[in-house]
């Protein structure tokens, strides 16, 4: 009988490539937090985006909202009104990223407690 947990239909190379490829995405700037908003708010306008992260100049945000658009992870919703009124929304794919980000939430809570170094291990003997 063979262990199905060991079963793979993909080599590790390509789960890191395809991990790599995804990092191209998730990784650069901004990027995850556009995401994280977007998990947290149903849906988030322009503007709103730009009082919920400080510091992203509006050229940086419509690039990095293109890009997510592009890679189906964002979409994005025109309304045909004078101004125009964009919405944007994570895709059906992009909503797993919810546990992903739920999962990275907590780890980073314990990351963030002090760690023991080696001297502090040798002094509480």
């Amino acid at each position: 009988m063979v262990n199905q947990h060991f079963v793979s239909t993909e080599t590790e190379d390509e789960i890191a490539s395809e991990i790599a490829n995804v990092w191209e995405v998730l990784g650069r700037r901004w990027s995850l937090l556009i995401l994280k908003n977007l998990c947290t708010n149903e849906v988030v306008r322009f503007n709103e985006f730009k009082k919920l992260l400080p510091g992203i100049s509006s050229t940086v945000l419509t690039d990095r909202l293109l890009e997510l658009e592009r890679e189906g992870l964002v979409s994005k919703k025109i309304y045909p009104e004078i101004p125009p009124k964009v919405e944007y929304r994570l895709t059906i794919r992009a909503k797993e990223l919810r546990v992903i980000f739920k999962e990275l939430g907590t780890w980073a809570s314990r990351w963030k407690v002090p760690r023991i170094t080696t001297t502090d291990a040798r002094a509480a003997r």
